[in-house]
């Protein structure tokens, strides 16, 4: 058997080798990926197909991995020679004969590969791919690598008659795996720490976007891919894990680049929070996004108001309402606005124990529920303030806070 010497003969292919398969995003009964290995296996009964067929199986590298799991982070692929001549082929088709080289020998000289650690989301679009801090991205759809989910998302956003609401973005890290994947489930588990640290954080940060102002994201499908130029590549197989939310948006907002700055600031902070503290907020923010989502406006204020409980009160005061309208005031009001912060903040407090008490907002009376509807946009924002307020400065020593400004008035 012999290595170097055989894969040399590489360079003796002619390119390109075959129509490159596109992207459809008007249905198809077949799936992007599923066209192209079809496109490819064919190819590896022609001429130039068996060629790369015999160099490979005459190279002790490529067959020391038969039968073995290739992985892709979240999942994998049982690694067959068939399958690596295919994503050759392919490459070379693509980036050409001397770069699809390159990342064949990169890949088998390696132990570790790099994959794209991928979190969908709903609720958020961009016109263009916004990369934070640590080397998250918020990738937009048309970023996204080529493959049956990018598909799948474009032709629901194409289609006027779908009612669902379905990713035109992701989140999305680069991570290192072990090349060979364990066969042993409870191994899979400790495989990769790192991998599913950065899988958890990719969710973390889908929550977190709930605190920006107008935004309401929920993470809908985890999975990770495999780089195009890393075997397999476009022939690695798909799946992933589905989330559960009791309401799901039906719309989408644009998510602006100067909300960046905000977005890392964030990120940053609740990095430090210690693992209580983490869980509480995300059940602060997914509150905050059903208010934001949610169509009926008691359902709204109910949502609103309980978010707001859980950042300004801590079960220990006896005077809640005044605590409430008190702490929200001082805590981002000045002396230009302070008032009308504590005034929102008392109706907000008064609209929740309506409904929660009596099932009933404002009595039932339209004329007074249309106005709390109206005026919702700016209860909201409120809480997003406060929201970012406080998972940037942490919970204050609240009577210091309210005595010290009093003392020191602006």
């Amino acid at each position: 058997m012999t290595t170097e010497t055989e894969l040399n003969e590489l360079t003796e292919l002619d390119e390109p080798i075959s129509p490159k398969t596109n992207i459809k995003i008007f249905a198809d009964t077949i799936g992007f990926q599923s066209r192209v290995s079809i496109q490819y296996s064919k190819i590896l009964n022609t001429e130039v197909g068996q060629k790369i067929l015999k160099i490979f199986n005459n190279d002790s590298r490529i067959l020391s991995l038969n039968g073995k799991m290739i992985s892709r982070g979240s999942g994998g692929r049982i690694f067959e020679v068939s399958h690596l001549a295919m994503w050759f082929l392919w490459c070379v088709n693509e980036y050409g004969k001397k770069a699809a080289i390159s990342h064949l020998k990169s890949f088998l000289d390696s132990d570790k590969i790099e994959v794209i650690n991928t979190l969908w989301i709903i609720g958020v679009m961009l016109d263009e791919s916004i990369s934070l801090q640590d080397g998250y991205t918020i990738q937009a759809l048309k970023d996204m690598p080529d493959s049956d989910d990018k598909e799948h998302f474009l032709k629901f956003r194409m289609s006027v008659h779908e009612i669902m609401n379905f990713p035109l973005c992701a989140i999305t890290k680069p991570c290192y795996v072990n090349k060979l994947r364990p066969n042993d489930p409870e191994a899979i588990i400790n495989d990769n720490p790192d991998f599913w640290n950065v899988s958890r954080r990719l969710n973390e940060i889908a929550m977190l976007l709930n605190a920006v102002k107008g935004i309401a994201c929920v993470p809908y499908y985890a999975t990770s891919y495999t780089p195009l130029t890393i075997p397999f590549g476009i022939f690695s197989s798909g799946g992933g894990g589905m989330f559960l939310c009791d309401i799901k948006n039906d719309g989408s907002t644009k998510l602006q680049s100067e909300s960046i700055t905000i977005i890392n600031i964030l990120i940053e902070a609740y990095e430090k929070l210690n693992t209580t503290e983490k869980e509480k907020f995300q059940r602060i923010l997914i509150r905050l996004y059903q208010a934001k989502i949610r169509r009926q406006i008691e359902d709204k204020i109910l949502d609103l108001g309980i978010a707001l409980e859980m950042l300004l009160l801590d079960g220990k005061d006896e005077q809640l309402a005044l605590s409430f309208r008190l702490r929200g005031s001082w805590l981002i009001g000045n002396s230009q606005n302070r008032k009308k912060i504590f005034e929102q903040l008392k109706k907000i407090y008064k609209f929740r124990s309506q409904v929660a008490h009596s099932g009933l907002l404002c009595e039932g009376i339209a004329e007074k529920i249309a106005h709390v509807r109206d005026t919702f946009p700016e209860y909201q924002s409120l809480a997003e303030d406060i929201c970012q307020k406080i998972i940037k400065d942490g919970i204050p020593d609240w009577e210091k806070l309210i005595l010290n400004s009093i003392e020191n008035p602006e």
